[in-house]
C-alpha cells in the first residue's frame, strides 16, 4: 500500500499555504485519519545497524542537515542534550548541554551549557578544526558565540552569535531577534519580539560578517540591498528576513535565502554573493525554495519550485543560474527533504508520510540509482515547532551518515556506519 502524499494532495496543500491558519488545522487532522488508516505495526525499519548515545532519560539531538557533528579526523562528536521534554517548546531559562563525545575512548569529554537554542537547529554548533567547535551561548543580555577547545577545554568569546562559518577564519550570520519574530522555529526566546518599527527597518539589518581574528562585526548586505535585487513592488510593504546562510566549500561565496511575508503568506527567493557583499545575483524566485546544499564552488542542489516544470529538486549552476532536475522519474515522487552531498552522492530525508513513516535515501547521480537506508516513525506528539525531522548529515569520509530521530519515544542522535549492515 503505497503511504505517500500524492501529486493531488501537494497541490492542495499549495493552495492552502495562502491561508496559513486553516493550513495548520486541516493537515494536522488529515495526518491523525491518515495515521490510523495506514499506521505500522513497527517503528523502525533499516538493514543497517545504528548506533546511538546513551544519555539515560534525557534527550539527545544535533540540529540541522547543513553541518555534520563528527569532526574531520572523525574522533569527535557534538551534540545537544536536555534535560527537559523536547515535545515542549524550547525554555529561555532552561540549558541545553554542549556535549562532545570521544568515539575512540567511548565517553564524554565536554560538556557546556547554552541557552540560545531551538529543537531544530540546536545552538548552530559546528566544528572549525579538529579540536574547536563553536556554538551560540546568551550572556549578560546579549547573544554571544563561544569557541570551545575539546582538549585543553579554553573558551574564547565571540561578541556576537554566528550562523555559517568558514573553518576558523570567520564566520556570517543574521539578526535573531528578527529570525525569532518572524521564524521561530529557528530563534531564540531569551529577547522580547522585534517592535513592528523594526521589522521594517531594513537599512540596518540583514547579512553580517565576523572576523575570528579581530572580533570585528561588520553588516556586507542589508535588507534594503537584497530587495532591490529582481524588486517587485509587493515588496515594499511586506516584512523580511534572511535565513539559512551557507559558505560554500573555498570559503568565497555564500548562499542564503530571502523570505518576505505578505498577509502571513510568505515568498521565498534564493539569492547568492561573495562573503564581502560583492556580486549579489538571485538564482531564483518562483514563490518556493525550501532546502538547499552545496555541491562544489559552482553548483547547488535545492527543492524550488521552477514555474515550468513544477516543485523539485533540482542542480543549479550559480554562474548563469541555470538549473537541471535532479533524479527526475526516481526521486520526485518523495517530495522536498534535507539535501546533503559527497563524492556524488545526495543523502535525503522525506517528511512523515501517511503512515508517519520518515526516510532515508541515498541518490547516487553517477549511476542514477537510489537506494532507501531506513524508514523511522515520527508521533504527532512532535509537531510544529517541536517536530523532528531527520536532518541527515553525511561524515566528512562519506562512511556515516547522522540524523535525528523519535522513533524510540525521545528525541536522539543516532548515525548509520554504512559499510556495516545488520546480520
Amino acid at each position: 500500500m503505497n503511504t505517500n502524499f500524492n501529486v493531488t494532495e501537494r497541490y492542495i496543500a499549495n493552495l492552502l499555504s495562502q491561508f496559513p491558519g486553516l493550513k495548520s488545522s486541516a493537515k494536522r487532522l488529515y495526518q491523525k485519519i491518515n495515521y490510523l488508516i495506514y499506521k505500522k505495526n513497527y517503528s523502525y525499519q533499516t538493514k543497517y545497524q545504528i548506533q546511538t548515545i546513551d544519555s539515560g532519560e534525557r534527550e539527545t539531538f544535533f540540529g540541522y542537515y547543513d553541518k555534520s557533528p563528527i569532526c574531520n579526523n572523525g574522533k569527535y562528536i557534538i551534540y545537544h542534550e536536555s534535560e527537559i521534554s523536547t515535545k515542549k517548546l524550547p525554555s529561555a531559562t532552561v540549558p541545553v548541554f554542549l556535549k562532545v563525545y570521544d568515539l575512540v575512548k567511548q565517553k564524554e569529554i565536554f560538556s557546556h551549557e547554552s541557552y540560545a537554542y531551538n529543537w531544530q537547529q540546536g545552538s548552530k554548533a559546528q566544528w572549525v578544526n579538529d579540536e574547536e567547535f563553536i556554538f551560540n551561548n546568551f550572556d549578560k543580555g546579549e547573544y554571544v558565540s563561544i569557541i570551545a577547545n575539546v582538549k585543553t577545554g579554553n573558551l574564547k568569546k565571540i561578541p556576537s552569535p554566528i550562523y555559517d562559518c568558514f573553518k576558523n577564519q570567520f564566520a556570517l550570520t543574521l539578526n535573531f531577534e528578527r529570525l525569532m519574530s518572524l521564524r521561530p522555529d529557528y530563534g531564540y526566546r531569551n529577547k522580547p519580539p522585534l517592535s513592528n518599527d523594526d521589522l521594517f527597518e531594513l537599512k540596518n539589518d540583514g547579512v553580517f560578517f565576523i572576523d575570528f581574528v579581530s572580533l570585528k562585526k561588520e553588516m556586507i548586505l542589508s535588507l534594503q540591498q537584497i530587495i532591490e535585487v529582481g524588486h517587485k513592488i509587493q515588496m515594499d510593504k511586506a516584512t523580511h528576513k534572511v535565513n539559512h546562510i551557507m559558505v560554500s566549500p573555498n570559503g568565497e561565496k555564500f548562499m542564503f535565502l530571502h523570505r518576505y511575508f505578505i498577509n502571513k503568506k510568505r515568498f521565498d527567493r534564493l539569492l547568492i554573493a561573495d562573503v564581502d557583499g560583492n556580486n549579489l545575483k538571485l538564482l531564483c524566485d518562483d514563490e518556493m525554495v525550501s532546502h538547499c546544499c552545496w555541491v562544489d564552488n559552482k553548483t547547488i542542489i535545492s527543492y524550488l519550485r521552477d514555474k515550468e516544470f513544477g516543485d523539485r529538486f533540482y542542480r543549479i549552476n550559480i554562474e548563469d543560474a541555470s538549473k537541471e532536475i535532479l533524479g527526475e522519474g526516481i526521486i520526485d515522487k518523495y517530495g522536498d527533504g534535507h539535501p546533503t552531498f559527497n563524492n556524488y552522492k545526495v543523502l535525503f530525508d522525506t517528511y512523515p508520510d501517511k503512515s508517519r513513516m520518515k526516510h532515508l535515501f541515498i541518490y547516487d547521480i553517477s549511476s542514477s540509482k537510489l537506494e532507501e537506508i531506513g524508514g523511522f516513525y515520527e508521533s504527532l506528539s512532535y509537531y510544529g515547532e517541536t517536530r523532528s525531522d531527520l536532518h541527515p548529515r553525511f561524515s566528512p569520509d562519506g562512511e556515516k551518515i547522522f540524523f535525528d530521530s523519535v522513533h524510540e519515544g525521545k528525541r536522539r542522535l543516532y548515525w548509520i556506519n554504512l559499510n556495516s549492515q545488520s546480520k
